[in-house]
């Protein structure tokens, strides 16, 4: 059977949403695909029936092991290990999108999966070559938001398919202060936090949830244990209190002009907010921010941001100074 580039959009996308588990229906991938045309100008807006016939096609043509699920309402795939073997017709665009994805993973990935992924664009390259894409080009994309530590590659690949295939894993962690313990961890997330990678679990060993640096897991091994992802725990994954340190509300404090700029595009909360002030300066409302994060930041700005409430992080911050100056006096 022949698939048009518009119906090989919509099915790419169905088979991206049943493998994040999302669970499409007909309704959804209408609105869906309305989306998409209204966002990226693709032209694959289409009607229930025809979202109808594109699973028929998955079933028939893809051998797709397709289940309907009527309490969540939408389709599914009965195993994870099918794949979509679809032939590729990339646009400039498209191919722009999966060389700017390798450079970036090249970044942040380890050997082997960092090799994967590149391999995988270089043979889309082979095939969907666009003028723009020439040496000279991929070349000058540069990425500077590497890995700050080394991680072990055969433990994170381990950790990246438990994570992809929802298989719990035992691991052996060690903690800030060198002690060592031995964990039963799902893997929900998988987080690239600070130039540094970390999985977000629920520990089975502690019945909570708990968030890891993968460069302090001295092992890792696959349980034969599977689950069933968890979005209460996805949806906690937030920029503003990822690593859950110690926390202070409600801070205030006078900045110099000077920062302005500097903490538009480096926020020290992204919902924080800055009032001009009469004398040239502003103040800074922070919601929430970790303890260690604002004592190290006030310090850096030397003077030129001065924390006014609350009074406790106040006296820390005092503490901190003269601990500092006694140091180097």
């Amino acid at each position: 059977m022949g698939f048009n580039k518009k119906q090989l959009h919509r099915l790419t996308r169905i088979v991206s949403l049943l493998k994040e588990n999302r669970y499409p229906n007909s309704a959804s991938l209408v609105k869906e695909f309305r989306k998409m045309e209204e966002l990226h100008n693709l032209n694959i807006a289409c009607s229930k029936e025809t979202v109808k016939r594109d699973m028929k096609a998955l079933a028939d043509e893809f051998n797709c092991p397709l289940g309907f699920d009527r309490k969540k309402n939408g389709y599914y795939l009965k195993h994870h290990g099918w794949n979509f073997s679809c032939p590729a017709v990339l646009d400039e665009n498209e191919m722009l999108a999966s060389v700017l994805g390798a450079r970036i993973a090249e970044e942040i990935f380890p050997e082997p999966l960092r090799g994967r992924i590149r391999a995988a664009v270089d043979f889309q390259l082979s095939t969907n070559n666009p003028d723009f894409l020439d040496n000279a080009f991929v070349k000058s994309l540069t990425v500077f938001a590497g890995l700050n530590v080394s991680i072990n590659a055969d433990l994170f690949m381990t950790l990246f398919e438990c994570w992809r295939d929802h298989e719990a894993a035992d691991i052996v962690y060690e903690a800030l202060d060198g002690s060592k313990s031995e964990r039963r961890v799902e893997p929900h997330a998988l987080v690239f936090f600070d130039s540094s990678w970390y999985v977000k679990t629920f520990c089975l060993k502690r019945n909570q949830i708990r968030t890891f640096a993968l460069h302090r897991i001295i092992s890792a091994a696959k349980a034969g244990k599977f689950f069933e992802p968890d979005d209460k725990i996805i949806n906690q994954i937030s920029r503003d209190n990822f690593l859950a340190f110690e926390r202070v509300e409600n801070v205030k404090i006078i900045c110099d002009k000077s920062l302005k700029s500097f903490l538009e595009t480096n926020p020290l909360n992204t919902k924080q907010t800055m009032k001009k002030l009469d004398n040239g300066k502003f103040l800074l409302n922070v919601p929430s921010v970790t303890v260690p994060e604002l004592i190290h930041w006030t310090l850096y700005q030397k003077g030129k941001a001065v924390v006014v409430e609350p009074q406790s992080i106040r006296k820390e911050i005092l503490i901190a100074a003269k601990e500092i100056c006694d140091l180097h006096s």
